[in-house]
């Protein structure tokens, strides 16, 4: 019996040898073809795996397979495309090294699970081949869904203490090898994963991307609807801390290297990973970046009123719910896709923060967070010539706040490209050249919203300060245009879009008009300084003009600088009526400083006189003036001038005796005050401003010239 038992155990321990030594001498080809019946059997013989080599300790389960390749068998795809059963992706994988440490081998080898303390993926290729049309299709819960079914096949469970990507890379590409999407130098870590088939899917994917970081040197997306493609660089995603970063964000049209958006350092913060993976939705906390560039499309919508809106848009976010946003200095450049050859409208330097942003969703992303939100905007300016390349315009130090509803605009220009004389050189008739500028200017209660969705400019006040210089060459021919229906406010009721501006205030302003004379040939300036003014009821709304139909313009200021001017304008809003009223005072001042505008302008030069007050109140319309004045001045003396051979105003001696005949020199005069009586026929070829002086002047030359 005791020979038995050595017989069978030298029996034993022979076999025990003899299975070590074939495990040792044909381990790594039962392990390869344990795999690879493994990954054939789990996913429906559409797949095989192969790898060049290995290196297999099954005492501590560690294990290394290099150039390993899980691909599609192109048998299997030409059978598959011959009937209906071609499943919407395929995957081809190339890994150049896989290394897992505490393996169950024995577990792989049985087919039942997968399981491993860490498991190195090194140089991973995915391609992923969308067996669908040609345009890709949204990323969608079952397109990720299908994805893990590939990675569990029919095994019970895949483990892994620790999993770490290194330097991968997915494309996505359509059935003809076309790229949609590339990543590029992926490296991904994460812990404690596991998919077991006892799991919800839904449950696995939330499970997956809350535990995981990653980065991604290069991302480039499919082409979207408009043609246009997004570009990310230097991605990072760490879904514990729920951060979201990337070196930069670039959007271009198709075949074009020019960037439309290019924002750097983007970095999202508190980010709902569930919607931004599975929804492709933006919820998040705050969302900053340094800045760079922005390309806006302007599109227009027509309104209930039947005036249009101007709607901005752009493709980055199909949907958003962020706490704020803080933008660095970003250029944004705002196209008009309806008038391709006009020059983009470009902003400089523009700073944005924003709070309380609502839900945004599908195409009005842009104009519902300008809407909706508590935000800020500054920016360093703008500048744009116009239409007809004789202006420029430019605009500096904005600063924009919607939940205080107000506007800071350090300066706006409006300036000529031409000097004067070039201006006039350019003009075949006589037409005005202006300079303008606007300093320090305020707007509050501004209605952003209304501004912004249905194109209506409200707000409660404006004030500013503005200088206005304009030239005129009146020894040009005559503009022979009909100005009727032109006076400014019935040009505000004319603008294309609809304003109200319940007080507009102007002060320290300054007006200079700069005439050169049709005979003299000489200039003239009448100037007007230190202007405090006050419009009230600026609008063009019916319902408002309904309920007050009257704008009205208050204002004080210096007369060439030597004397206070004080008037009052009442303007009609309803488009039946053109009837307006003046009035206004001017105090005492030297006769002898009107010679600046009666020499060049009227041939006359006043040798002596004091001017005490000019009082005048009148009512116009379209076509005539009435009214009076009263013109009170002392001991006044003229002479009547003419150019000589050398173009200088010379005394014309006769004729300035007679004039001094027919002028009364006093008024009050022998204890009388006479008042003109203005009766004055508009020249319906020359504006508003024309009309109002020249009727005040019908006053004023009543009273001197009275008989």
């Amino acid at each position: 019996m005791k020979i038995f038992f050595k017989i069978l155990l030298a029996v034993v321990l022979a076999g025990a040898i003899a299975g070590y030594i074939y495990w040792q001498q044909h381990k790594k080809g039962i392990v390869k073809n344990a795999i690879q019946n493994a990954i054939e059997n789990k996913s429906d013989s559409l797949y095989f795996i192969h790898y060049d080599s290995s290196q297999i300790d099954e005492i501590n389960g560690n294990a290394s397979f290099y150039k390993i390749t899980l691909q599609s068998d192109s048998l299997q795809q030409a059978m598959l495309k011959a009937g209906d059963s071609l499943p919407n992706a395929l995957y081809n994988i190339r890994v150049e090294e896989v290394t897992v440490r505490g393996v169950d081998i024995p577990g792989l080898v049985q087919g039942q699970h997968v399981s491993a303390k860490a498991i190195i993926i090194n140089k991973p290729r995915i391609q992923i081949i969308n067996t669908g049309a040609d345009k890709p299709k949204p990323f969608t819960y079952n397109d990720t869904l299908e994805l893990y079914k590939k990675i569990l096949g029919r095994f019970n469970s895949i483990r892994g203490d620790t999993i770490r990507v290194v330097n991968g890379t997915v494309l996505i590409t359509d059935k003809k090898g076309k790229p949609l999407t590339t990543l590029e130098n992926i490296n991904i870590s994460l812990n404690n994963f596991l998919i077991d088939s006892t799991r919800n899917y839904q449950n696995i994917i939330s499970y997956f991307i809350k535990d995981v970081t990653a980065s991604v040197e290069n991302i480039q997306l499919p082409e979207s609807e408009n043609n246009s493609r997004i570009n990310i660089t230097n991605l990072v995603y760490d879904a514990p801390k729920k951060i979201l970063k990337a070196g930069g964000v670039q959007q271009y049209k198709q075949h074009n290297t020019d960037a439309l958006v290019d924002i750097k350092n983007v970095q999202v913060s508190n980010l709902n990973t569930d919607a931004f993976i599975l929804f492709q939705q933006l919820k998040a906390g705050v969302v900053t970046a340094d800045g760079g560039l922005i390309t806006i499309y302007k599109k227009s919508k027509k309104l209930q009123s039947g005036n249009e809106s101007t709607v901005l848009t752009n493709d980055l976010i199909d949907e958003a719910q962020i706490g704020g946003i803080q933008l660095g200095k970003t250029t944004v450049i705002i196209e008009d896709p309806e008038k391709p050859g006009k020059p983009p409208f470009k902003i400089n330097d523009v700073q944005f923060s924003a709070a309380d942003i609502v839900s945004s969703t599908n195409g009005g992303t842009l104009s519902n967070l300008v809407s909706n939100a508590n935000w800020n905007l500054s920016a360093g300016g703008f500048s744009f010539i116009t239409k007809n390349n004789l202006y420029k315009v430019r605009a500096e130090g904005l600063v924009l706040n919607n939940k205080a509803g107000t506007i800071k605009v350090k300066h706006v220009a409006y300036k000529p490209l031409l000097t004067e004389a070039a201006f006039v050189k350019s003009l075949s008739i006589q037409k005005d050249r202006y300079d303008i500028d606007a300093i320090d200017i305020n707007v509050s209660g501004l209605n952003f919203k209304k501004l912004i969705s249905d194109n209506v400019l409200e707000t409660d006040q404006v004030s500013l300060r503005a200088m206005l210089k304009v030239f005129n060459d009146r020894t040009l021919p005559f503009n022979t245009s009909n100005k009727v229906g032109r006076y400014p406010y019935q040009t505000l009721l004319k603008l294309p879009f609809q304003l109200y501006i319940k007080r507009l205030l102007v002060h320290d302003g300054e007006v200079l008009y700069k005439e050169r004379g049709r005979k003299s040939r000489k200039t003239g300036i009448v100037g007007f300084t230190h202007i405090d003014a006050t419009l009230s009821n600026v609008t063009n709304i019916a319902a408002r003009i309904k309920t007050n139909s009257t704008l009205v313009l208050n204002a004080k200021a210096q007369f060439l600088n030597a004397a206070d001017i004080v008037t009052e304008w009442r303007m009609p809003l309803n488009q039946s009526d053109s009837t307006f009223s003046a009035a206004g005072s001017l105090g005492a001042m030297n006769a002898t400083d009107l010679n600046s505008i009666t020499e060049p302008l009227g041939l006359a030069a006043i040798k002596n006189g004091t001017i005490n007050r000019l009082e005048f109140d009148l009512t116009g319309n379209n076509y005539k003036s009435k009214g009076n004045t009263t013109f009170l001045y002392n001991n006044l003396g003229v002479s009547v001038l003419k150019m000589d051979d050398n173009d200088e105003l010379k005394k014309r001696g006769l004729v300035s005796l007679l004039a001094n005949t027919l002028i009364v020199n006093n008024n009050p005069k022998n204890g009388n005050t006479y008042t003109g009586e203005i009766d004055f026929e508009r020249d319906i070829h020359k504006s508003f401003f024309n009309f109002l002086w020249k009727s005040i002047f019908d006053g004023v030359k009543k009273t001197v010239m009275r008989k």
